[in-house]
């Protein structure tokens, strides 16, 4: 009996003292891997998102990109074909001012030799009549000349 007691007092402060707390230790334990689990695996969710969100914003970018040098080559394109439209009608404007530069100078070559063959036609008919001309016969000399050499150039 005294054994029987005893081994009771040696298993009641065995089991109070000693199983108790390895069995709280181990508890807690088993609670803190289970609680380190659980943190790994939302850790891992959280990546596997993260993860998602950059290659979206990835993506997203290389299509912002993409849509930019677009534009920026469309711009680029008007941009060629207003210089080249500008350019081509400041061309067509000089060729205009140069031809019309050319028709006055020949208008005006026109004119003075006009007036030199009418010059002439007056000397010559006042040298061939031997007698001086009056201003009004040199005028109508000059008028008829500067028609028949005007109808002759038509």
């Amino acid at each position: 009996m005294a054994q029987v007691i005893n081994f009771s007092i040696v298993a009641l402060l065995l089991y109070k003292f000693a199983i108790k707390p390895i069995g709280a230790t181990l508890d807690e334990r088993q609670k803190k891997i289970s609680d380190g689990l659980q943190y790994a695996e939302e850790m891992k969710t959280q990546l596997a998102e993260a993860e998602r969100e950059r290659a979206e914003k990835v993506k997203a970018a290389a299509q912002e990109a993409q849509r930019i040098l677009s534009e920026s080559r469309e711009q680029s394109k008007q941009m060629i074909e207003a210089k080249t439209q500008e350019a081509a009608a400041q061309a067509e404007a000089i060729i205009r001012k140069a031809s019309e530069a050319t028709e006055l100078e020949r208008q005006k070559m026109l004119s003075d030799v006009r007036q030199e063959v009418a010059r002439l036609v007056v000397a010559t008919s006042s040298k061939v009549l031997s007698k001086e001309l009056s201003d009004a016969d040199k005028q109508s000399f000059s008028d008829s000349a500067a028609k028949e050499l005007a109808a002759s150039n038509s």
